[in-house]
């Protein structure tokens, strides 16, 4: 009896204590396991929201920047981690004559071939006048090799033919100054802008697709305009100083300043397989206003189909600098505006993109922070901070400045910046003061991304 009853202890013992060991290995599990999402959540804060299809996957965003082979700008912002690579193109000048573009403001640019091409395109060398060189109003940036760097660029000044072919008297837009211009596949739109000195004066509301074709026998880039005329119906007002993006196969104008109805609000849409043009109406929450940013969202998961666009319009001129913003969302306006613009400085005519395809991050690059007490004759205070935006929400991530002492674009509005597969790129603009208004026609690259 002894001996069974000394069994059965040293077995309660034995029990006890294997089912101490197995509550401090579960609890170390959840210990690990819990750490291990802490730091993954710390490790991931941004997460896309796709929507290509209905399900609307998510994804984590590729936090990584290749390592550089050449020198360039690190810009982080101690709170939130965010990092910003900025380097200077310096393309190689053009074969034929060794020319490179004029400075000018009030252009456009456009990424074609996931940004081994730019096309730039119209702006002012003086203010107010139109480029009207046909030698200088048109450009191409190419990227001649395959590496990951800012090398191997090249400026070309293409050759045009008209639609039949000839190269005797092409057809080509008028000269103009802030119109606006955006990629649809390997063609280029533009919309809009004035030729005239005054406000109103030859504005134009005329629509141009731009094709590069092929190469000549002296191994020119050709490229073909062709206006486009839209079926019947209404169209937009004729404006400058306005906005343009590409979504899909579709064109989204916001704003401007209108001829006849002075700063607008409202936002158009261009079907370029239809070919014709939907009035979105006016939003809202903002007032009239020129040289605002358009910007490309992700769709949210309310969305049932993949035709729909999310679009936020932030910033701009209206009588004043802003930095207020509205979101147009599933064929409609939200009912309220952005929340959370406060911390961006007021500002307009800066340069935007969306880098939505792996980073779900809108970019807002300076701009006009006060107006020139000249008008456009001079120019004004401008801003080279960075804003990031959240590319879902629109919500103010950051605002990066350059530390000092590195290379980085100088403060400017009145440029331009498209995005090419990741990379954000910005030309040109008006720098200076209005002692002494300064036009650029530098080419910065960026890329952006968060730190672990």
């Amino acid at each position: 009896a002894n001996l069974c009853n000394s069994a059965t202890v040293i077995f309660i013992i034995m029990f006890s204590l294997l089912r101490s060991q197995s509550s401090q290995t579960n609890s170390r599990q959840k210990l690990v396991q819990s750490l291990s999402q802490q730091q993954s959540r710390r490790r991931t804060r941004l997460v896309h929201l796709s929507c290509h299809n209905n399900n609307s996957k998510k994804y984590i965003a590729d936090r990584i920047i290749k390592q550089r082979r050449t020198i360039m700008t690190t810009a982080t912002n101690n709170n939130n981690n965010n990092i910003v690579t900025f380097a200077r193109i310096a393309p190689a000048p053009e074969s034929n004559g060794g020319a490179t573009p004029l400075p000018r403001s009030s252009h456009g640019l456009s990424a074609l071939g996931s940004g081994r091409r730019l096309v730039l395109y119209g702006g002012e060398n003086v203010a107010r006048t139109p480029i009207a060189d046909a030698g200088q109003v048109l450009w191409l940036a190419e990227k001649n090799n395959e590496e990951d760097d800012n090398d191997g660029w090249k400026w070309i000044s293409p050759a045009m033919v008209d639609e039949g072919g000839a190269s005797s008297s092409p057809r080509c837009p008028p000269s103009r100054v802030a119109h606006s211009q955006a990629a649809v596949g390997d063609a280029v739109y533009i919309f809009g802008g004035r030729a005239g000195v005054e406000m109103g004066e030859n504005a134009m509301n005329d629509l141009w697709k731009l094709e590069i074709t092929a190469t000549d026998e002296k191994r020119r880039h050709v490229v073909k305009w062709t206006e486009v005329t839209p079926l019947a119906g209404e169209i937009p007002e004729p404006r400058s100083f306005h906005k343009m993006i590409a979504i899909s196969t579709d064109l989204y104008v916001f704003g401007g300043c209108g001829a006849s109805s002075g700063r607008l609000n409202d936002l158009w849409k261009f079907d370029t397989v239809r070919g014709r043009w939907s009035n979105l109406g006016t939003s809202g929450v903002l007032k009239g206003r020129g040289g605002p940013c358009i910007l490309s969202l992700l769709c949210s998961p309310k969305h049932d189909d993949n035709s729909s666009a999310r679009i936020a319009i932030v910033a701009g001129f209206a009588g004043e600098e802003t930095n207020d913003g509205h979101v147009f969302d599933n064929n409609s306006w939200e009912s309220k505006g952005m929340d959370g613009l406060s911390d961006m400085r007021k500002r307009s005519v800066c340069s935007f993109g969306s880098l939505s395809s792996r980073k779900n991050m809108c970019l807002i690059f300076g701009g006009e922070v006060d107006p020139s007490n000249l008008g456009h004759e001079g120019a004004g205070n401008f801003e080279k901070d960075l804003i990031l935006l959240d590319g879902t929400s629109g919500a103010l991530l950051d605002v990066i400045k350059p530390r000092g002492g590195e290379a980085w674009p100088e403060a400017r509005g009145w440029a331009d910046a498209c995005v090419g597969g990741d990379t954000f790129y910005l030309f040109g603009g008006l720098a200076g003061d209005d002692a002494s208004p300064k036009r650029l026609d530098d080419l910065w690259q960026c890329r952006g991304s968060s730190s672990d």
